[in-house]
């Protein structure tokens, strides 16, 4: 699954919006993107990439908008091995993002452009787990 459920969106609204937030992804890639027949690169050159060159593309962008909005990378790299866990899952990527506040991620999310980029990562991607933390100890860090 790549998109949240109604009960997930619920429940990220009934959060204090005020609160630091980290983010950690786990990313599986396609080995091909999937375009939907809605989006401009399907049936063209442009969607004749990989997941991850899909998912590079969605990365310009979002993460240009995730900096605007006070937020930041914190870490994004490659995942060596499953250790413990369900190893017919293998995930590609682990990356942490940290947002000042709950309200930055959800305008962030709202924002026209990161919907339209958000195709790509669509594209991109055959899993996706998003855990939501909380994002205190991100605080006295620098950028």
């Amino acid at each position: 699954m790549t998109t949240p459920s109604e009960t997930q969106i619920a429940k990220l609204m009934s959060l204090p919006a005020e609160l630091p937030l980290a983010v950690l992804n786990l990313f599986q890639f396609n080995v091909k993107a999937c375009y939907s027949d809605a989006d401009p690169e399907f049936g063209t050159p442009a969607g004749e990439v990989t997941g991850a060159e899909a998912f590079a593309r969605y990365g310009e962008v979002a993460g240009k908008l995730l900096e605007e909005c006070g937020g930041r990378v914190v870490f994004s790299e490659p995942i060596a091995q499953v250790m413990i866990g369900a190893e017919d899952v293998t995930w590609d990527v682990a990356a942490l993002m940290f947002f000042p506040t709950r309200r930055d991620f959800t305008l962030m999310l709202g924002n026209p452009e990161f919907v339209a980029v958000s195709r790509h990562r669509r594209a991109a991607l055959a899993n996706h787990y998003m855990l939501h933390l909380a994002g205190d100890s991100f605080l006295g860090l620098g950028g």
